[in-house]
């Protein structure tokens, strides 16, 4: 991993430049990152109701520049939740270091706020439910 140890964990929140969150921070991003991907998912939309009208015309040639703005398309929603202090993960799920020790917030589109938490070595079949929110909206301190 690093110099100083072989723990992932570790080097996780050392060696990574994202912000820590508290479950109240990382809300006040929610609705920007919402509106973010309901516009990504309106392109995709729209790519793919072009890309269906250029078929007609030239199906590999329609095929081919659809697959390249579904990329470039995606890239951008992933580039935008990073400007955030987030991470971009699968389709439309996004998380967030939280401060306690290899936690992480878990929003997906559809929800308004985030309820969810997993390990940071866990993925999304992993969130479970935030059961005690203002342990969450605690800066803690990591010495």
């Amino acid at each position: 991993m690093n110099e100083y140890t072989d723990d992932p964990n570790e080097y996780f929140y050392q060696k990574d430049d994202m912000p820590f969150f508290t479950l109240a921070e990382a809300n006040t991003v929610v609705p920007k990152i919402i509106a973010i991907t309901e516009q990504t998912v309106e392109d995709l939309d729209d790519a793919r109701v072009r890309m269906e009208s250029e078929r007609l015309f030239n199906e590999p040639e329609a095929q081919q520049s659809y697959d390249l703005q579904i990329a470039l398309t995606l890239e951008r929603w992933a580039k935008e939740i990073v400007q955030l202090g987030a991470y971009p993960k699968g389709y439309f799920t996004v998380d967030f270091k939280s401060f306690l020790p290899d936690t992480l917030l878990c929003w997906t589109f559809g929800e308004q706020a985030i309820s969810h938490k997993h390990k940071i070595l866990e993925n999304f079949k992993h969130r479970r439910q935030i059961e005690h929110p203002e342990v969450y909206s605690m800066a803690l301190s990591l010495n």
